[in-house]
């Protein structure tokens, strides 16, 4: 009589997946190589790792010392190794591990592991997309006023501190994550954690600058709007690089609400149209492209007449304040609704003329003969749209301005 085999069953799940592509970009082998070994360890720093990583992607969110208790139940050893048991995989080592990368340097480790990836998985770069996001974190920190000088001989501890939220919580503290991505896929090249209350204009030129050699950068780099600037266009001479103009700079605005000829546009994709200028902002020589968009002018309109009704609540308590007021003369009160009007973003004053009171030293009728103490005016106006503001306003729509210094027109 054949005896039934002793079977023992785990559960792989989506895991093994995880653990071959680990493999495949030689994870363990590169992280080992950066950090060094420690004598004595049963589990490297690069294997401790792998095992964080099949952990995260286990969407398990447990305090350090239950670390080992998510691979209860699974096939340890086919995962991360021969010998490796759940109860290697303790707070101490997960903690050391962690000790060890930081002191090696994340963003370091990053790029190199990012790099090892590109060999095993070689896949075309055209484009470098420099960005970043900001994570919200709960409970007490410190005040996150402690200055640091980057040296470059040590990693810098991030401050979680105040700062504008990206996901919407400016009540809650946050750290900042600068990333380099390939425009293939989105791949990340580099991770650099930040700040909390980080300067895009400030931080991620330096950065792409600081890690050019070890991201073997040959790619046109693409920024956004927030890190252009006269210094960091200097900054940038020797990159290939694309980033948006900021509507906030004066050459900017008045090639935004331009009334331009129909036959200066050129159709771009379906549903685009643009037109190019040269610039020499910041004294580098660069291509502008303004782009309009059909799809975003129509969701601008919507906006516009949103701004519109707001606009004109506000233009209201203008003309209340204005016509609440009295004036030494008719002058005095046509010089008045002029400088409102002009202020007003999408609305005039029109002038309909002033209302003469006499003020008379005494409440009610006054005497025969008695003189008033003063003559003042009150103007008469009413509100309406500026239809050249509005126009000027409805020019802009759909528009946004692109610069490069790649000047062949061909790039």
């Amino acid at each position: 009589m054949e005896t039934t085999p002793n079977l023992q069953v785990y559960d792989l799940g989506h895991l093994g997946l995880v653990a071959s592509i680990v493999d495949q970009i030689g994870l363990v082998q590169t992280v080992d190589q950066f950090v060094g070994p420690r004598p004595g360890e049963k589990v490297s720093t690069g294997m401790a790792l792998k095992a964080a990583i099949l952990n995260a992607l286990g969407f398990v969110t447990s305090p350090l010392y239950l670390f080992g208790h998510f691979f209860q139940g699974k096939p340890t050893e086919l995962l991360l190794g021969p010998g490796i048991t759940p109860e290697l995989l303790n707070d101490d080592r997960m903690g050391r591990m962690l000790d060890s990368l930081y002191a090696a340097g994340v963003t370091e480790l990053f790029v190199e592991v990012a790099k090892s990836a590109r060999r095993a998985f070689p896949f075309p770069v055209r484009a470098l997309h420099v960005d970043s996001t900001s994570f919200h974190v709960h409970g007490v920190y410190g005040s996150g006023e402690e200055g640091q000088t980057d040296t470059g001989d040590e990693p810098l501890v991030i401050r979680l501190t105040h700062g504008y939220s990206r996901d919407h919580r400016p009540d809650l503290k946050q750290w900042v994550m600068n990333l380099i991505c390939a425009d293939t896929g989105g791949i990340p090249l580099l991770f650099a954690p930040g700040d909390g209350n980080q300067s895009d204009q400030e931080a991620l030129v330096p950065l792409l600058a600081r890690y050019r050699q070890s991201l073997e950068l040959g790619e046109v780099v693409v920024l956004d709007g927030a890190s252009y600037s006269q210094e960091n266009l200097g900054a940038l001479r020797g990159f290939s690089w694309v980033m948006r103009v900021p509507a906030t700079l004066k050459e900017a605005k008045v090639l935004l609400r331009e009334e331009l000829p129909q036959e200066a546009w050129r159709p771009l994709l379906p549903g685009y149209r643009g037109l190019e200028v040269e610039s020499e902002y910041g004294g580098v020589r660069q291509r502008w492209l303004l782009v309009e968009s059909q799809e975003r002018a129509r969701m601008e309109e919507a906006s516009l007449q949103q701004r519109i009704a707001r606009a004109e609540g506000e233009a209201r308590k203008v003309l209340g304040r204005l016509t609440a007021r009295t004036f030494a003369c008719e002058a005095d009160a046509r010089r008045a609704l002029s400088e409102a009007s002009g202020r007003l973003p999408l609305h005039r004053l029109v002038y309909l003329g002033v209302q003469e009171e006499r003020q008379w030293e005494r409440v009610g009728r006054p005497r025969k003969g008695e003189r008033p103490l003063a003559v003042v005016y009150r103007l008469r106006a009413r509100l309406e749209v500026d239809q050249e503001k509005l126009e000027r306003a409805r020019r802009g729509l759909g528009r946004f301005l692109l610069a490069t210094n790649v000047l062949d027109r061909e790039g």
